[in-house]
Formats: C-alpha cells, sequence, structure tokens
C-alpha cells in the first residue's frame, strides 16, 4: 500500500535514467467484462515493427470514453513494477497482473510515479517527443478489468495509476526505442505528489491553486483543481463505482444429486446475502455463468432450471468427449465447495405481444438432451396461462430423459433412440403463418446439440421465419467453436493462422499471443468479438446483430469458411 506523506515530504523528484519501451500495445473498443453495455479498449495487443504516433496518439489505438479521446491522452504508461506489487495485495488474482493488464500503450523499466513530473518532456524513438500532462484517474471499468469490486478504490489509494502523455511531436515508435528526458519544468511537481493533493490533502487551497494553472497538466486537470478552489473536492463515487455491477460473486454448492446415468442436478447459494432486488431475478430464458477448476480455467454457461440468483438449480449433463468442464463438475465439484457465479446476458428472444399471447399462437419446442433445461421456465409459464404449446423431446432413452416429470405429458412426444424413435424437424415445423386447418402463429424454440440446432435454423430460414418467432438456445459442449478448419488472416501483420477442426479461432488466437478477452465462451456476451475484413463466417452465438454480422464475429463460436481476414 502506498505509505503516508505529508506535503512538507515532497522535495525535488530524482531524475529518471535513460529507458527503452519494454511493451507497445494498441487496441480497439470491445464489448467488457462479460456486462451487457459496458464497452472498452483496454485489452490491447502487442505490436511489433514501427507504429506511427500522432497527436491522438498510436495508428490503430481506440479509446471508448470521450474524455480519454483528449491528446492530453495520446499516450498511457504503466509502471510494470506495480505488477510484482498487486500479486502481493491480492494474491488470488496474481494470474491476472502482467504487462498489458492496465490497458496501458508502453511500459519501461525504469520510469514511474515517482521520478516523473507534470510537464516532463521525452524523446520517444529517434523522432517522437512526448510530454507528461496526468495521472490516471482510476475508474469502475477496472473492478470489472479484474474482477474485484473495490479495485478502483485500491488503485486510487495506492498511487499505482500509471499516467498519460500528450504528443509535442509525431513519429514511428517500436518496441526497444529509448525513452530519454530532455526538459523538466516543474521539478517539484512529481506524480506522487500530484496524487496527493489529488486524493489525500484534497484541501490544501495553496497547492490546488498552483495547479490550476500549472503549466503542462492536462486540460481536465486544470479544470478540475479550478472547480475545487470554487467548490470544494469532487464527488468521486460516480467514477471509482460505476454503474454496472461487477457480475461475478461467489457461490457454494449446496446439493448434487444423480439425476438420470449422465445428468446431475447442482443446487448453488450465494456466499452474499446481500443480492439487490433489481439483480435478484432472471430474465425470461435464464442461464448463468460459472468459473471454476484450477486457476478458474473453466468458464461455461448453464441455463437455470428454477430458483433466483440467491439460490438455483442447474442440470448439467456430463460429456466425456467435451473440453473437461462438465467432467470437472460431474467428478471434483463437492457440497460446500466455492465458485464464481455470474448472471447470463437477455439473449435477443421473441417478445409476446398481445396477438401472440391468443390462442392463435402455437409454441412448438424442439429439444435435445439436456437442452430441455432451457425452457423450462418458459414450459411451466405457458401452461399457467393455459396456451397452445408443444414439445418434442430427442433422448437416447427414457431412462436419460432429464426432467421429464417436469413436463405436461399431454403436450409432450419423446423421441427415444434406444426404441427406434426418430425427431424429425421437417415434419415438426410449420410455416410462420400456418393456414393449412385453423391459421396460427407459429413461435419455434430450440436447444440441443448443433446438429439440431443447424437443421432448425436451415428449415426456419428455408419457411420464411421473422426472427421474432424463433429462439434458439445455445450453451456449448464438446463441439462449442469447434468445425470445418479455415485459415485466419491477421490483417495488420500478414500473419496466416490455421483453425484445426478441433479448436476455435479464439484458442489459436490466445496461443498465438493475442490475448483476446473473453467471458462466457458461448457466443452470448460479445466480449471476444474480433472484426471481419475478408471472407465468409458461419454465425454462431446471440451476442450480434444481424448488422454487426456484417462487419464482426465471435471468436469463440463462429468459424470461418476457406479463408478470412481478421482484425483484432
Amino acid at each position: 500500500m502506498g505509505s503516508q506523506v505529508s506535503e512538507t515530504d515532497f522535495d525535488l523528484a530524482p531524475l529518471p535514467p535513460k529507458d527503452v519501451v519494454l511493451s507497445l500495445r494498441t487496441g480497439k473498443i470491445r464489448p467488457f467484462g462479460g456486462v451487457k453495455g459496458l464497452f472498452s479498449a483496454i485489452n490491447k495487443q502487442p505490436r511489433h515493427g514501427k507504429v506511427q504516433l500522432t497527436a491522438n496518439g498510436f495508428a490503430s489505438d481506440e479509446r471508448q470514453y470521450v474524455m480519454h479521446r483528449s491528446p492530453d491522452n495520446a499516450i498511457h504508461q504503466y509502471d510494470p513494477r506495480h505488477y510484482e506489487a498487486w500479486k502481493k495485495i491480492l494474491p488470488d488474482r496474481g494470474h491476472k497482473f502482467k504487462i498489458g493488464a492496465f490497458g496501458e500503450n508502453i511500459s519501461s523499466a525504469h520510469l514511474s510515479e515517482d521520478n516523473l513530473c507534470v510537464g516532463d518532456k521525452f524523446r520517444l524513438g529517434p523522432e517522437a517527443i512526448v510530454q507528461v500532462t496526468m495521472l490516471r484517474q482510476p475508474c469502475y471499468k477496472l473492478n470489472h478489468r479484474f474482477e474485484y469490486k473495490k479495485m478502483s478504490s485500491l488503485i486510487q489509494s495506492t498511487g499505482f495509476t500509471g499516467w498519460y502523455y500528450r504528443v509535442i511531436q509525431g513519429g514511428e515508435v517500436q518496441e526497444g526505442d529509448q525513452i530519454e528526458l530532455i526538459e523538466r519544468i516543474n521539478p517539484r511537481w512529481s506524480l506522487k505528489r500530484l496524487h496527493h493533493i489529488l486524493y489525500t490533502d484534497t484541501n490544501n487551497m495553496e497547492a490546488i491553486s498552483e495547479l490550476s494553472r500549472l503549466e503542462g497538466l492536462s486540460k481536465e486537470f486544470l479544470d478540475l483543481f479550478q472547480k475545487r478552489l470554487s467548490k470544494g473536492t469532487e464527488n468521486m463515487n460516480g467514477r471509482l463505482l460505476g454503474d454496472f455491477a461487477v457480475p461475478w460473486q461467489l457461490y457454494k454448492l449446496a446439493e448434487k444429486t444423480q439425476l438420470t446415468p449422465r445428468v446431475r442436478k447442482f443446487v448453488f447459494k450465494a456466499e452474499d446475502s446481500n443480492i439487490d432486488l433489481e439483480s435478484l431475478q432472471f430474465g425470461r430464458f435464464p442461464h448463468v455463468r460459472l468459473r471454476f477448476g484450477p486457476d478458474s480455467k473453466f468458464t461455461r454457461a448453464y441455463s437455470v432450471v428454477s430458483g433466483d440468483m440467491r439460490s438455483f438449480e442447474l442440470g448439467i449433463a456430463r460429456d466425456d468427449n467435451s473440453r473437461g468442464g462438465s467432467v470437472f463438475l460431474h467428478d471434483n465439484l463437492k457440497v460446500g465447495d466455492i465458485l464464481e457465479v455470474a448472471k447470463g446476458h437477455n439473449a435477443v428472444i421473441p417478445i409476446l405481444s398481445s396477438d401472440q399471447e391468443s390462442r392463435s399462437t402455437r409454441h412448438i419446442f424442439i429439444l435435445g438432451g439436456i437442452g430441455v433445461t432451457a425452457f423450462i421456465g418458459e414450459i411451466k409459464a405457458l401452461e399457467k396461462r393455459s396456451a397452445n404449446f408443444e414439445i418434442h423431446y430427442a433422448v437416447r432413452s427414457r431412462e436419460e430423459a432429464a426432467y421429464l416429470d417436469l413436463l405436461p405429458a399431454i403436450r409432450t412426444t419423446v423421441y427415444a433412440k434406444s426404441e427406434g424413435r426418430r425427431l424429425d424437424v421437417n415434419t415438426l415445423i410449420p410455416p410462420p403463418n400456418d393456414c393449412r386447418d385453423d391459421c396460427f402463429k407459429a413461435l419455434v424454440y430450440c436447444c440441443g446439440p448443433s446438429s439440431l440446432l443447424t437443421a432448425c435454423r436451415d428449415i426456419t430460414t428455408r419457411l420464411g421465419y421473422p426472427r421474432s418467432q424463433i429462439h434458439f438456445e445455445e450453451f456449448g459442449g464438446a463441439e462449442t467453436g469447434t468445425g470445418d478448419p479455415f485459415e485466419a488472416e491477421i490483417k495488420a501483420t500478414g500473419q496466416v493462422l490455421k483453425v484445426p477442426r478441433e479448436k476455435s479461432l479464439l484458442e489459436v488466437l490466445n496461443e498465438a499471443g493475442f490475448e483476446i478477452d473473453s467471458s462466457c465462451l458461448v457466443g452470448n456476451c460479445g466480449t471476444c468479438t474480433v472484426d471481419v475484413c475478408g471472407g465468409n463466417v458461419v454465425h454462431q452465438g446471440t451476442a450480434l446483430e444481424e448488422e454487426q454480422k456484417e462487419s464482426s464475429m465471435l471468436s469463440c463460436v463462429s468459424r470461418g469458411q476457406g479463408k478470412i481476414v481478421i482484425d483484432c
């Protein structure tokens, strides 16, 4: 933690030694933190070779927050030595603290908040000249970045914030270039002292008055200190806390029961009973994301059978051919064990209007195996309204038909492979507005293995179903993100990555060192989105709107055809 100091403790800041660029990174605005509506460009990728630097920052580096687009915020630097300190402060999150985690553009070995001053000018590489303008003020997005609701406050209190530069003269910069101080205009205003006035000695009007007109300081900070002179210290809660709750919370496994030879019932209860009412209830087709296993290596999404965020039930099938998540839950997770849970995103769903609520609507559920869990709540709601619906449930055998007792028998047809019965979607899905007998509007719901989903998609597309009359749920398994092999060319470098049949594009990109953020891993959140610059894509998942699919893809589940060109 930062040590306690007073204003009298600050003297002339030491001169920094010559330094070199250890890492250079740029990033694009992406969905962020697995939270609906939250975006950031914090996940920056390493750039190798020369990168053009202008007054607006490095080429291809984007900034989501309007204030961050100021020329005063052109470059963000972070002292990599802080990462070792963070590992000691938050050891359970130690794997998150590595170069790039704070969204910095550059890092070097010797520059820090202690030996830099406001207004310091540096030669960066052979041509560029940059000037220190301000500290980074930590905001709530860092809570999501590190999945700790007090992270932004902790960064502020430690002083491990990083800093910004404006660009005085542009040029080309690359890793290994020198960083050399060429002018110091405010030797008594180290960034450490600036931090002290910002967050500790906040009523020191003599210092605030000096800062309100300090040469080299950013316009944002000049305005902040001028307002402090007239109105007092600003409220920092909005910046530190934000309007988005950190999604991941701790839950305990309260019950684990065998339902069928392959399916077990898991009941989880929240460790923190103080869940706000707005976050308590699930949406219409509820699901949650679980993070578990050694070093939290597994992240999976599952439909909720019943309950709310205080306590809920999942039905999980063991898949010996999967990526290991279901096997770990079945074999290793014990009652009393703790794992992380986040509420799933509300997918785009058919909205029932008043005419759809009438008897002229037929709800058709086509379910395969454990896919039954996706619609149990919806089926119960329709049954309560005496709606017109039918259920088609494909299973290996009746013995393996999980949750069959929760489905109304009179409306359910079971297709058991062991009995020689086969579910043929061609005979089950009518035209969207069927007038062969009585006229009705059909709503089609499907969840199951990818072959079943593909068949339903093909038929509803061929019959001209509008999006408002279909709803497919896909929560992954052995086949998630896998399929026909293809190649992905990286636009910026020309590098061609081969994506084999058994791996997702996301896996291949991360193995190649691109550090693509991800959250749900099943196409529901959009965190892993990459830009598509050329080629054809087979889109999966629900996170992208149709318009977005023209230029983007979800790297966790979607696949290219032949060869595609991407930018990440």
